[in-house]
């Protein structure tokens, strides 16, 4: 008799396989796609501090130069629950920061129609200073800021 050789692998050997093949894939693609989100959340949380940091420095410019055409709308709130709102559009015009692309959608840009920086005279700070908020909109995107509490007593004090 001739001796054969084995050139191939059983369908258990295959099956096994498969089998550890399937359980790394389970545990792997949904850690990739939470990977993938909290990246996502953290680049929109990014781009907020940046719009906040923009408005800041706006308004310090505005204080120092009250005869720059964008400075004679735009004011450092006195008065309790005031605000002022600065447009995403304002900033990039302005030269303080330049347009944000969507994480999700690289080709795409946020909405810089209605995403804003508002910055709000708060009185429930410690030195009655001021809290600065950043509301963008990018594709599905909304910041929580765009409903935020103290905005909307502002805007309801303002109305009274």
């Amino acid at each position: 008799m001739r001796n054969q050789k084995n050139h191939g692998f059983t369908l258990i050997e295959v099956l096994a396989v498969l089998v550890l093949l399937s359980i790394v894939l389970g545990i792997g693609i949904p850690a990739y796609y939470s990977y993938i989100s909290k990246t996502e959340k953290e680049s929109y949380q990014t781009a907020e501090k940046s719009m906040i940091d923009s408005a800041m420095t706006a308004m310090l410019e505005c204080v120092n130069d009250r005869e720059n055409s964008f400075c004679k709308n735009k004011h450092l709130p006195e008065n309790d629950y005031e605000y002022t709102k600065i447009t995403l559009k304002e900033l990039i015009e302005q030269a303080h920061m330049g347009r944000i692309h969507d994480p999700k959608k690289r080709n795409r840009y946020c909405d810089e129609e209605n995403s804003y920086a508002y910055i709000l005279k708060n009185p429930e700070s410690d030195a009655g200073g001021y809290a600065y908020f950043a509301c963008l909109i990018c594709g599905n995107y909304h910041s929580t800021a765009c409903d935020n509490e103290a905005l909307n007593r502002a805007k309801s004090n303002q109305d009274d």
